[in-house]
């Protein structure tokens, strides 16, 4: 990228994070108040919120419906956190994620392993609840990769498997197939809580990841997944 080029890029950012940011945060914060929500069975939410250490797996395409759960979280008198890249798409999901009371943690630069998430794993430890994409950041999408798998056993932290739908939703034309729920539409939760993973078990667990997810996904309706057959989606 040229020099000019950096430096409207930059300007972007800028706005975006300066003024951006403060007017969409409040405009989804109201947005977020007229969604009906469903949440999962209140047992369901007990056994998940007495894990002292939890990380919270999803589907890229499906995090902006699942924050709109948070309360569910703060209620439980517990704190969420997502790790992000530190470039300057990560800082602005950073300053958006802050209005919406989430702790942004940033990587390592060019390492999304282990060694580049241990201020994410700390947070774990500490009691926050880590938010996961199992198919960030770049896909393929509805693949879950090993990389969730890995930071939880290094945080002896419980897997909650999360899939959202909405009944009426506005395709954002991204690759994780995200949505944007309209005014007043239904959304639901479904949850499936998994023990802590030993390490070095990502193999064995990670096609029981993929398929419950995808069962997750069906079961509220989602339209996340691509329209394949469940084989195409194995990892």
């Amino acid at each position: 990228m040229t020099r000019l080029g950096t430096f409207f890029r930059r300007s972007r950012f800028f706005l975006a994070t300066k003024l951006g940011v403060p007017i969409a945060a409040p405009a989804f914060r109201l947005l977020a108040r007229t969604w009906r929500r469903t949440d999962p069975p209140a047992e369901a939410l007990a056994e998940a919120f007495a894990a002292p250490r939890l990380i919270a797996v999803t589907f890229h395409g499906m995090l902006l419906t699942l924050i709109a759960f948070r309360q569910l979280v703060f209620d439980a008198d517990r704190r969420m956190c997502v790790m992000l890249s530190p470039s300057l798409d990560g800082r602005l999901a950073a300053a958006a994620l802050g209005y919406l009371g989430i702790d942004p943690v940033f990587g390592t630069v060019r390492s999304r392993s282990v060694a580049g998430s241990l201020e994410f794993i700390r947070r774990i430890r500490a009691g926050s609840i880590g938010i996961i994409a199992a198919d960030g950041p770049r896909g393929p999408c509805g693949v879950a990769k090993r990389g969730c798998i890995k930071i939880a056993a290094a945080a002896d932290a419980h897997i909650v498997l999360a899939a959202t739908s909405a009944h009426r939703a506005i395709p954002l034309g991204s690759w994780d197939r995200a949505r944007l729920p309209i005014p007043f539409t239904r959304i639901g939760l479904s949850t499936r809580l998994l023990p802590p993973p030993a390490v070095g078990d990502e193999d064995r667990m990670l096609p029981e990841v993929q398929d419950a997810m995808v069962d997750l996904a069906q079961s509220t309706g989602s339209p996340v997944l691509p329209r394949l057959p469940r084989e195409l989606r194995r990892p």
